[in-house]
């Protein structure tokens, strides 16, 4: 039994398209609506209909530059494309034809004559302008297509450069407003920890349960206050490489993990060779491994375990940071590296962050020649690979 030949009806208007798809669909049509230009073109790819009806004064990418669109399509060029539309201005016809269509219907809908014509434009019915006019219509057609583009152009310059200031302005914004919460969170912290430590008086268990409280989530927060503001800074300036022997600020990282993987109940392993000098941004490079680990550690339950791998080639220095967490769908794994951008399903709950992490791992992964890879599946943890290629000394 042979599939009921498909019709493809690009219309705004929700009565016209109610009308079409009653009238067609009792003859037996297929009637596939889209509501603008856009959304026609889309449809016309991933499917294959018998006829294309267009309105011309559809919004946005209007009946006419949808025409000619869909006439670029490869397999559009046989399939009859019908202006149905209400617009009877002098050669919108015209018009019509130059711009691609094979036929011209006026509105309003005469729904006793619409599936016979609709028929016959199946059948091979084509309406043609005589020579001499449809080159000059096709001229002057394609002098207004400049045209709209020319202005397309102008209003994308402009949005662009307004959405630069905006840009400029939301950095500045979130410049000062870090500074202005650091400075107080820093007092906040110093003191915190005077308390922790015992040394402004005694304390009774529940105080120091909750001055503890207090200083993980002080903490947190200084963390992301300190990537926000570290974004900010190495988009508008450029590394400064020197000779540095990464021992140096790995040892002092990882001893600082060790007392937050006992604080969260974390199993956390490292294995740290020998490495030679290579040439890095210190502050970058100390930043690197810093959201690195704290990637691992934010989404890795208690109990759970963290491997901190460090590996040292003549070429390049690797460093691979492993976890046991909630690890990472697929379809995510690129986006994760977007700034602010956060993994938004149900496993993710509870963990706060800022968003910035990864995206400030691979902007130093890449402004040092760099590549980033993930190994990752819901439920199965995450391993991040880092490999940071040898700079000859003085280059």
């Amino acid at each position: 039994m042979s599939q009921p030949a498909q019709i493809l009806y690009i219309e705004d208007n929700p009565d016209n398209q109610r009308l079409v798809q009653r009238v067609l669909s009792a003859r037996g049509y297929q009637v596939v609506i889209a509501e603008d230009g856009p959304n026609g073109l889309a449809l016309a790819r991933t499917s294959h209909p018998a006829l294309v009806l267009v309105d011309l004064g559809i919004p946005g990418l209007d009946g006419y530059e949808t025409t000619t669109r869909l006439r670029s399509l490869p397999h559009m060029h046989g399939v009859p494309i019908i202006a149905l539309t209400a617009d009877a201005s002098p050669g919108s016809r015209e018009r019509a034809l130059v711009a691609g269509c094979d036929g011209y219907l006026s509105k309003p809908i005469d729904a006793r004559a619409l599936p016979a014509q609709i028929a016959e434009f199946i059948d091979g019915r084509r309406e043609r302008l005589p020579e001499t006019m449809e080159t000059e219509l096709l001229r002057s057609y394609n002098q207004k297509l400049v045209e709209r583009l020319e202005a397309r152009v102008r209003e994308l310059t402009l949005a662009n450069a307004q959405l630069q200031d905006l840009d400029r302005l939301k950095d500045q914004f979130l410049a000062t407003l870090s500074h202005e919460l650091r400075t107080p969170l820093t007092s906040l912290l110093g003191y915190l920890e005077l308390f922790d430590r015992g040394m402004l008086g005694p304390l009774n268990p529940q105080q120091e349960e909750a001055v503890r409280v207090m200083r993980r989530s002080g903490e947190i927060l200084a963390r992301q206050l300190n990537n926000l503001l570290y974004f900010q800074e190495i988009r508008s300036r450029s590394l400064n490489f020197v000779a540095l022997q990464p021992l140096d600020v790995l040892r002092p990282l990882i001893a600082m993990f060790r007392e937050r993987a006992a604080q969260a109940q974390l199993q956390f392993d490292v294995v740290l060779p020998d490495i030679q000098p290579i040439e890095v941004d210190r502050s970058a490079f100390e930043h690197l491994v810093r959201n690195l680990l704290d990637n691992a550690f934010q989404y890795t339950k208690p109990g759970g375990k963290v491997r901190f791998i460090v590996r040292d080639e003549p070429t390049r220095l690797i460093i691979r940071v492993e976890d046991t967490g909630i690890g990472i769908a697929p379809a995510e794994h690129e986006k994760i590296f977007l700034p602010f951008y956060q993994v938004d399903h149900s496993l993710a709950r509870g963990h706060p962050g800022s968003g910035l992490g990864l995206a400030i791992v691979r902007h130093i992964v890449e402004a040092h020649g760099g590549q980033i890879a993930l190994r990752s599946a819901p439920g199965e943890g995450s391993a991040f690979t880092v490999a940071i290629p040898r700079r000859s000394v003085g280059a």
